[in-house]
């Protein structure tokens, strides 16, 4: 039975009925928020669905939202999921970070949309981003720690950096805390600031572009500024590398019963470029280069794969670990597919951003739930055409369907009902008020500044130049001559 005591201080009996049904959501299959109603374990009306989302922070007779009763809420619940998750002891902890899309498209009351990207089935929408934070667990499971929306506006690595914080924090002393990451999370404005922390290991993949500097040794005394940067190297210009520092093979075993040869070279000792918030130059990084080859000896893949190693106790992950590590970060990516398919987390249909967040908190909930209950279930419903060898009896699907036929559940402890309904000043006829149609968010435009572009075609072929002049009060008198000066010299550009 969930503590409900402890995060659903009111509507805690709808609460747990809902994620209940969302745990056991196989037996009806559920497409809707609504349909989750017909779930045997829900035993309320549909509206009370809403209720429960809408009041699990605050008394029903409460007509205003109290938001810090609300936060104090979300803060226990996200205490519970990092005790829920982190309950194994262990010496390195590895918390994988990403960020997905909630599509809000036919949504037009719903405010602080932008144009997101949902992936290339459905490509640019209009909706809402979510940052994930994930402890890799045993197998392929990945126990949500925190789900949060990113304000619009907010930079997203930045915004990753305070909700992972204090998480990390929260970890013992003598671990380690690994932070796992795509290629979006290897910029300075997440490396930096998480580099600080003495016992926080970041892990992510570089760009295959990226320029890296070996420490230069500067030996000027006296005033003036020293040089930090010295030999310039490319990731994609094997010929401007250096001899690695090490290198070091090993045979990987695939699911399907096929083996491959993993070939690692490590570069110790590397800085990058930085920017003016975000000094790099006494950041050294440990850059470990993967190289497939299948088993007749040949390139699997046309690319190497180039992973960061950042942080001070780098040096306690070994390159095997590294690479691991990353490549089980992919499991991240089969949570957004198994939540928003299976425990309806993108479902719930609302104009308010935060009753999606508070839905999305839910689900996290039921995949704890799920997680738990895959050292109690024994017995999966196996289906006839199913390979009995080759099934995954501990993956989050296969638990997810004999959570359904199981009856662990059934004797769970459930209050009694009351039939409440709604107090005649509550009456939704009487409050009831049309919103207004929300914008869709865009990027604000720097007033100071005034945009030129200039479409010239020939033939098939269509050019475009771009410009854009200050136009300061200060500029204001010659700001013509200026604009013409501009113009000479992009059609300057044209003839030659």
């Amino acid at each position: 039975m969930i503590k409900s005591n402890i995060f659903f201080p009111y509507e805690k009996s709808a609460c747990v009925d809902l994620i209940y049904a969302l745990v056991t959501n196989h037996s009806i299959k559920a497409k809707s928020i609504v349909e989750l109603s017909l779930n045997k374990f829900f035993n309320r009306q549909y509206s009370s669905i809403t209720r429960a989302i809408n009041g699990y922070y605050c008394p029903r007779k409460q007509k205003e939202k109290n938001e810090e009763a609300r936060k104090n809420s979300r803060n226990k619940i996200n205490n519970f999921l990092f005790e829920s998750a982190t309950e194994r002891a262990r010496d390195i902890y590895p918390f994988v970070i990403d960020i997905t899309g909630n599509i809000k498209k036919h949504s037009n009351k719903s405010p602080d949309r932008s144009h997101i990207y949902s992936g290339s089935i459905a490509g640019m929408s209009v909706g809402h981003y979510y940052s994930f934070i994930c402890l890799k667990d045993t197998d392929s499971w990945m126990p949500p720690v925190a789900i949060d929306r990113i304000p619009f506006g907010e930079n997203k690595m930045e915004f990753s950096v305070s909700q992972i914080t204090p998480i990390l924090k929260k970890l013992p002393k003598d671990s380690i805390g690994l932070c796992i990451g795509d290629s979006a999370y290897s910029c300075n404005k997440f490396v930096q600031p998480l580099y600080k922390l003495e016992h926080v290991v970041t892990i992510t993949r570089a760009r295959s572009n990226k320029a890296i500097y070996k420490k230069y040794n500067d030996k000027k005394e006296g005033v003036g500024r020293k040089r930090q940067y010295g030999d310039k190297s490319s990731l994609n210009k094997p010929d401007s590398l250096p001899t690695p520092d090490s290198t070091e093979e090993f045979e990987e075993v695939l699911k399907k019963g096929g083996a491959q040869t993993v070939r690692l070279a490590v570069y110790e000792g590397y800085i990058c470029r930085g920017s003016k918030d975000y000094k790099m130059s006494d950041v050294e990084i440990n850059f470990v280069k993967v190289e497939i080859l299948k088993e007749n000896g040949e390139r699997k893949y046309d690319r190497d794969l180039w992973i960061e190693v950042i942080g001070k106790k780098k040096a306690d992950i070994s390159p095997i670990n590294v690479y691991l590590y990353y490549k089980g970060r992919f499991d991240v990516e089969h949570l957004f597919k198994f939540g928003k398919s299976k425990l309806l987390m993108d479902k719930f249909e609302s104009s308010d951003p935060k009753r999606d967040e508070d839905f999305m908190m839910f689900g996290a909930i039921a995949y704890h739930v799920l997680c738990k209950c895959s050292e109690i279930l024994k017995e999966c419903q196996i289906r006839p055409w199913e390979n009995k060898e080759k099934v995954d009896l501990k993956s989050p699907s296969t638990i997810y369907r004999a959570a359904s036929f199981s009856g662990i559940f059934d004797n769970i402890y459930q209050d009694d009902l009351k039939k409440r309904g709604i107090p005649d000043e509550r009456n939704i006829r009487k409050i009831f008020a049309k919103k207004e149609n929300k914008p869709i968010m865009r990027k604000a435009k720097d007033p100071s500044k005034l945009s030129i572009e200039i479409k010239s075609t020939f033939e098939n072929n269509t050019t475009f130049s771009k410009t854009s002049l200050n136009v300061n009060e200060s500029l204001k008198e010659n700001f013509q001559a200026i604009c013409a000066k501009k113009i000479a010299e992009i059609y300057a550009k044209f003839q030659t």
